[in-house]
């Protein structure tokens, strides 16, 4: 039997871990995160943040105790310091200093992503917010509690900037989003598309600096307004959603990379080390409708790599059946779409 490490315990590394433990007994199976909860639903922040759920208990399907329960051993808040691929051993760090040396036979990275944070005067004032993690929507919330907060200004017109906008106009504050797009959710969907959610964020009272540049943020140590290149906006906070990258952090320089940093695997979700797996948005995937590697990070995709990598490193080998994302429709004011 053998010894498999898994690194990040979030959507891919819960679906990777359930699958071993679920399917093949016998190995040992370990598990270090870096955050002190596991298998948050990111994309149900939006949902909490505006109320439409009444707390972040549904956004959780797993924890450190089910898999213990299960025969892993998971180490939380202890990241990985570095990885000798040669030596095949893990060396990590635990929250009270604890220093750990794990050798592996077979390692899974699921290292996801980070966000990207803009190189622009004032990102450090307070309620300037990412919102990715947990913590990160906790304190959202948090904060969204005093009254004075009422100017909430979304940098950043994706899937996560258009879905917090929605989330900030429930709660009833006065919203802009910034992009230096003339669109939102351009990088995913044709001018049809973006059309039809440009006016529905129109027709539900969020202003659209579209075609605009943040260059500063000012402020007495708390944001107090956006610049542009073209304008200022009032802000009483700022979300920055301008996107995110791979964490490759642990295989830059070593393992194979894609264009965005991304670890490159074939359909066994296998790097260009050998015994070594990448999987969710550390990774690429295949993309059916191009017939090559591509990165597209979805949960659902996530989900799909981190079972296709376990089996195959319990030595049942399987390939991925490839991915993509179909748009479906534009019915009203909803656009629909639907991983493939």
């Amino acid at each position: 039997m053998s010894k498999i490490i898994v690194i990040g315990a979030n959507h891919a590394g819960t679906a990777a871990l359930n699958t071993i433990l679920d399917n093949y007994k016998g190995h040992e199976v370990i598990a270090f995160d870096a955050n002190n909860n596991i298998s948050f639903l990111g994309c149900g922040m939006a949902l909490w943040i505006g109320k439409q759920i009444s707390g972040p208990e549904g956004l959780f399907y797993s924890t450190k105790e089910k898999l213990e329960e299960k025969g892993a051993r998971i180490y939380m808040e202890t990241p990985v310091d570095s990885i000798d691929y040669d030596r095949k051993c893990v060396y990590a760090t635990g929250k009270d200093g604890t220093k750990y040396e794990e050798t592996y036979d077979k390692l899974i990275l699921a290292t996801g992503s980070v966000p990207i944070i803009p190189n622009v005067e004032g990102k450090d004032l307070d309620n300037v917010q990412m919102v990715k993690l947990y913590q990160n929507a906790q304190d959202v919330i948090e904060k969204l509690k005093d009254d004075t907060i009422q100017n909430v200004v979304v940098v950043g017109a994706g899937y996560i900037g258009v879905e917090l906008a929605e989330a900030f106009k429930r709660c009833g504050k006065s919203v802009t989003v910034i992009d230096c797009v003339d669109t939102c959710l351009a990088g995913y969907y044709d001018p049809e598309f973006t059309d039809g959610m440009k006016k529905n964020l129109e027709k539900n009272g969020v202003h659209l600096a579209f075609g605009e540049t943040v260059q500063k943020l000012l402020g007495n140590k708390k944001v107090e307004m956006v610049i542009t290149d073209k304008s200022s906006y009032k802000a009483d906070m700022v979300i920055l959603a301008i996107g995110f990258r791979p964490n490759n952090k642990l295989g830059e320089g070593k393992i194979d990379t894609f264009r965005n940093g991304a670890f490159i695997v074939d359909k066994h979700q296998q790097t260009s080390i050998p015994d070594v797996y990448a999987i969710g948005d550390c990774a690429t995937v295949y993309d059916n409708s191009i017939n090559d590697f591509n990165y597209i990070a979805l949960a659902s995709n996530a989900v799909r790599s981190g079972i296709v990598a376990a089996h195959n490193c319990c030595g049942n080998p399987i390939e991925s059946a490839g991915y993509k994302v179909q748009t479906v429709s534009v019915s009203g004011d909803i656009i629909c779409y639907q991983p493939g």
